[in-house]
């Protein structure tokens, strides 16, 4: 059994402690400021020691840390962890800016320490269908790459106002909440950008002081070029993926993979990746199979979940976008 430590126990820590707790592998405490969820998640869960503040826990005493408090504190939570020779996972975005990051990593490296970034879509089974599809040259060799994350927010996280989501310097907005997830599958799937340029306003939205709509134009290394559109105020709730290849194409709708090769406006192949599963249910499971990864690759077992290089390249193309409509031109990427 592995001692683990959950670092925040708001709605996403409930979701790591579910996980965690299902793999049969560990032991769990808790870090979490406010009594009351420490409560009720000591009457929900099953919870070995609990804490208010990190500094009350003695962090040697520990195998993992996953690191769930919102994303402007990371940084320093992962200090904390790194100067105690503690491995940790740490939820999505690394941070909310550059700073610290070089030094972490580097502290990771020299302690020999096992960290990865809770990137939960590279989870799923259809993301790793389509990943499977297309290295094994499904679609021959990919060019382009249209990607539309869009809902109605609101009705999700009715309490939007007044979370982080709300403000740019706690991780908020279109492009760090949202688009950061899909700018992580194509860094999985596809590689190193190197150019960026962008457009995102807050079109609908209120009480917020950050975007709800984006539009991110990305090139990579290997010359693949990529849109990623997102708005968070529309009513159908779209998350399409379609890979474009030089022998035909893949779509991503939700949990349904299709193949086309042919001009006839009908899908070759379909399959429905959640078809008579409970998408909630689904959703949790992704969160089971990440801490089943995490726990592998912390016993030194092969672990293929962002890693604290990838998602610094995620934030560099988050910026870059944000930088890019705010001077109006196209960014590079070193």
């Amino acid at each position: 059994m592995k001692n683990v430590l959950i670092i925040g126990a708001g709605g996403i820590g409930r979701r790591h402690i579910k996980g965690y707790l299902s793999t049969n592998r560990v032991s769990l405490s808790i870090v979490e400021p406010d009594d009351k969820k420490i409560s009720t998640i000591k009457e929900e869960f099953s919870i070995d020691k609990t804490y208010t503040n990190i500094q009350q826990a003695n962090l040697t005493e520990f195998d993992l840390a996953v690191i769930c408090s919102p994303a402007n504190m990371h940084v320093d939570a992962m200090n904390m962890c790194a100067q105690n020779n503690l491995s940790f996972m740490v939820e999505k975005p690394l941070s909310t800016s550059m700073e610290g990051i070089d030094e972490i990593i580097q502290l990771v490296k020299k302690n020999n320490l096992f960290a990865r970034v809770g990137y939960t879509r590279r989870n799923s089974h259809v993301s790793r269908a389509l990943k499977n599809q297309i290295d094994n040259n499904k679609v021959g060799d990919v060019k382009l790459v249209y990607i539309n994350s869009s809902q109605e927010f609101p009705k999700y996280r009715p309490d939007y106002q007044t979370i982080y989501y709300a403000h740019p310097e706690m991780g908020g907005g279109a492009i760090l909440d949202a688009a950061t997830h899909m700018i992580d599958q194509l860094i999985w799937i596809i590689g190193k950008p190197t150019e960026v340029s962008c457009m995102f306003d807050r079109l609908v939205l209120k009480g917020t002081n950050t975007e709800d709509s984006c539009l991110i134009n990305i090139r990579f290394e290997n010359g693949i070029m990529a849109n990623i559109t997102v708005n968070q105020f529309q009513k159908p709730n779209v998350n399409s993926y379609e890979f474009i290849g030089t022998k035909g194409n893949l779509k991503l709708d939700h949990s349904i993979l299709r193949f086309a090769d042919d001009d006839s406006g009908k899908w070759k192949e379909e399959k429905d990746y959640m078809q008579g599963l409970d998408p909630m249910e689904v959703h949790q499971n992704n969160f089971l199979l990440q801490a089943e990864r995490i726990l592998n690759g912390l016993e030194g077992k092969e672990c293929d979940l962002a890693t604290l290089e990838e998602a610094k390249l995620n934030l560099k193309v988050v910026f870059a976008a944000k930088q890019s409509w705010q001077e109006k031109k196209i960014i590079s990427i070193e």
